[in-house]
């Protein structure tokens, strides 16, 4: 009984099994109990018919006289008439003449014991001579009629458990007929699939199994386009400095440039390959994350001033002026990941930028739900620039992996950034500046002191 199904059947046939055991059992009880009630009122009605007989001569009883109705069913009924000492002075059978009773018929009805044999029998005082008659039938008739009884009724529960079980074995069948289907489709399932044939789902528990396995498969496959779609941009990207090197390698040799154009180039190239190898390896970790970050206090307009210190030659170098203003922001954080996040966001400023680049530290409050009206504290940095700014179809865009705007580089920093505000459960969004160019806004909930 490994199998569901199995375990279901085995279930339903000894559930079955038992309820039609205490049925039978409890049926046989009554059926016998109300043979021998409808039994011990036809033993009384003869006991009437018998004393009305008895009135006119002690001896004129015939055994024929009395007959037991019972099941449409004729049964003779035997009789005799006992005295004060328990003496049979009367009966239908000669031989129970001057028969002794050892117990005495104290109750009007019941069983007693006669010639090795059980006698239901009924029992009244006679109004002459302290006499007393006892009318009496063996009991194993009575259990012959029983027995017809109880064949019947065994002939019905046993149509009706064969009925039951059928009915059971159908609705066993259909029941795990899904799941045998769903088995199937998940052993042969294959991510690269674009559409895998799994069953389809009902508003059942089942029906909500399969619908969860059919999403679970989706997630999969997009996954898996997206694994495949990385491993494609990761290639392409880096084939495109690999050829430039090999090509000015082979122009050195050649000596179609000079040694010194030659170098620069690769350098250059190289230096992007590495640049993109380790941004690559920077997400990877991001993506299953593994360490854990120190979390510190830090004065959010402090970090904000060092990253811009850090980056003001390559502003300077595009003639692009860099701000920072706001107040002190005190927060717990990842420094080390907060401030790369910085950095990416700066120098993508810079690269965009016409001429300013701005950051704004904030501190602010808003309302977590419209019922209980609290509020939540926030600190946030935008950092703006008066560049051509972002469409509003690509601010969503952008944070994908490989997703060059203009002047991009690798189509990872801001990727990175996103992965990392996530994993901190802060958010990181796009929108238009006043300055006339993108907006990006770091912004977390400020933990309780």
């Amino acid at each position: 009984m490994r199998t569901l199904r199995g375990r279901v059947l085995f279930s339903l046939i000894a559930g079955m099994f038992i309820t039609v055991a205490i049925t039978v059992f409890l049926f046989v009880r009554l059926i016998h109990s109300l043979t021998i009630d409808q039994a011990k009122s036809e033993l009384h009605g003869q006991i009437g018919k018998a004393i009305e007989i008895l009135n006119e001569d002690l001896h004129a009883l015939d055994p024929t006289d009395l007959k037991l109705h019972f099941k449409n069913r004729l049964y003779n009924v035997d009789y005799f008439i006992i005295n004060s000492d328990q003496v049979v002075v009367a009966a239908s059978h000669p031989s129970k003449m001057g028969y002794r009773l050892h117990v005495p018929l104290i109750k009007e009805d019941g069983i007693m014991p006669l010639d090795n044999k059980k006698m239901l029998y009924a029992t009244r005082k006679l109004t002459t001579d302290n006499l007393q008659i006892v009318v009496y039938a063996p009991l194993s008739s009575l259990s012959a009629i029983t027995g017809q009884l109880m064949l019947t009724t065994m002939v019905s529960i046993l149509a009706s458990f064969l009925v039951v079980l059928v009915i059971g074995l159908m609705a066993v069948w259909k029941t795990t007929k899904p799941l045998k289907e769903l088995t199937q489709a998940v052993s042969s399932y294959e991510p690269y699939r674009p559409q895998h044939p799994l069953p389809k789902g009902d508003r059942t528990e089942i029906g909500e199994l399969i619908n969860t396995f059919q999403d679970m498969s989706s997630r999969i496959h997009k996954q898996h386009h997206s694994q495949v779609e990385f491993l494609q941009n990761v290639s392409h990207e880096l084939r495109t400095p690999l050829m430039s090197i090999q090509g000015y390698a082979l122009a050195i040799k050649d000596q179609v440039v000079t040694v010194d154009q030659g170098l620069e180039v690769i350098h250059k190239e190289s230096k992007r390959m590495i640049l993109m190898v380790e941004k690559l390896l920077q997400l990877s970790r991001l993506e299953h994350p593994g360490e854990s970050w120190p979390y510190t206090t830090e004065d959010m307009r402090n970090m904000a001033d060092q990253a811009a210190a850090l980056l003001a030659p390559a502003a300077s170098e595009y003639d692009i002026g860099l701000e920072v203003i706001g107040d002190v922001v005190v927060a717990n954080i990842p420094a080390e990941q907060c401030f790369q996040v910085l950095i990416n966001l700066i120098q993508n400023a810079i690269r965009h930028a016409h001429s300013r680049v701005l950051l704004r530290v904030e501190e602010g409050e808003v309302l977590s739900s419209t019922e209980d009206q609290q509020s939540l504290k926030l600190w946030a940095i935008h950092i703006e620039d008066d560049g051509p700014g972002v469409p509003p179809e690509e601010a969503q865009a952008i944070f994908e992996r490989f997703y060059k705007g203009q002047d991009g580089v690798t189509g990872l920093g801001l990727a990175i950034c996103g992965q990392i505000a996530e994993r901190m459960g802060a958010t990181l969004s796009c929108t238009r500046s006043t300055l006339g160019g993108a907006r990006f806004t770091f912004m977390m909930k400020l933990q309780d002191k």
